[in-house]
């Protein structure tokens, strides 16, 4: 059975527990299953994917039981405490897409499972679904970047860690905010391709949680198409019509494609090496995941835009380092992190 409105109405009527959480909204910030547990109650949680690592990396790692898709012993790229950096990686659970087996959740013995990302009936229906087969409540969390600050504070308001929640929302506000006053200033008239994969080709649509960073600043997405959201797949044509004005790449494999494929030299953008390139972190700055890392990825992207910004970001990335990783980020390690 589809999940209606009229039927979630009544599952959050008889089945959600909305103890010091915000109230439904008719934009879902967040779903939850079964009774969740008193914050004090709260010491074991299994992340449900790469979104909610980062999330509760931010607000409660003394709570964690693992990772569910980094293993960052093997990564020194980040400052981490060393016992954090020692969390085991455990699998996702996504659906269909799931590398953590229900025996290997209910093995772990949790309190809660967190997860964050999209809130449409699909991911509710999937997390209900695992919640009731192994009675674990879950909390679903909107994983909009524009809501970052919100995601935090509700996060800590369930596990009790409401004042390092709130300085971290503090900082996210900041960010986004800025953000979106850049946004309505002339040198956001820019448009902007997201490259992904190894010959550039798979973006992500204007209004997709993977190019959200770039959008909230105000550029253009030149890859739209009406009423889909999500990655999609593009030819060279629709490159050499679309003319954008930067190309964004996260990727080593696809800006070396970029720069050397003599199709691409067409785009404009490339034969001019307006290509920003982001890279250095152990995952994405602008997306892979979809998470909190965006912020930093935001701050990036206006720094490069603003220069008002880039005189300052240093010390911003420095401040979110120590809010949100929980160590100080030197400056070696700083420009190691931005040298690309």
């Amino acid at each position: 059975m589809s999940l209606t409105r009229r039927r979630f109405t009544q599952i959050l009527a008889s089945t959600l527990f909305l103890h010091h959480l915000p109230s439904f909204a008719q934009s879902v910030k967040f779903w939850a299953s079964l009774t969740l547990p008193e914050a004090q109650n709260i010491t074991r949680i299994v992340s449900a994917g790469a979104p909610a690592d980062l999330l509760l990396l931010a607000v409660a790692p003394e709570k964690m039981v693992g990772f569910s898709s980094f293993d960052f012993a093997r990564q020194a790229l980040i400052p981490l405490p060393e016992h954090i950096r020692q969390f085991p990686r455990l699998g996702r659970l996504a659906g269909r897409a799931s590398t953590l087996s229900l025996e290997g959740l209910m093995a772990l013995h949790p309190d809660l499972v967190v997860d964050c990302g999209n809130t449409d009936e699909t991911w509710i229906s999937q997390a209900r679904q695992v919640s009731e087969q192994t009675q674990i409540p879950w909390l679903l969390l909107n994983g909009k970047l524009e809501q970052s600050a919100e995601q935090l504070t509700t996060l800590g308001k369930t596990l009790g860690e409401e004042h390092r929640a709130a300085e971290q929302a503090n900082l996210a506000s900041r960010f986004v905010g800025e953000a979106q006053a850049f946004a309505t200033s002339p040198a956001a008239n820019l448009s902007f391709y997201a490259a992904r994969g190894p010959r550039g080709l798979e973006t992500g649509l204007q209004g997709s949680l993977h190019t959200e960073a770039a959008e909230l600043l105000g550029l253009h997405n030149v890859a739209q198409i009406a009423d889909r959201h999500g990655l999609t797949q593009v030819s060279m044509e629709n490159l050499l019509r679309w003319q954008p004005d930067i190309i964004l790449v996260q990727e080593a494999v696809t800006a070396d494609f970029i720069r050397r494929d003599p199709l691409w030299q067409g785009v404009k953008t490339v034969a001019e090496q307006r290509i920003l390139f982001l890279s250095g972190l152990p995952f994405g700055w602008l997306d892979v995941p979809p998470g909190i890392n965006r912020l930093l990825g935001l701050r990036r992207l206006h720094a490069w835009l603003d220069p008002a910004i880039n005189r300052q970001f240093k010390s911003d990335m420095q401040h979110y380092a120590q809010l949100f990783w929980h160590c100080p980020l030197s400056d070696a390690d700083y420009q190691k992190l931005v040298a690309s």
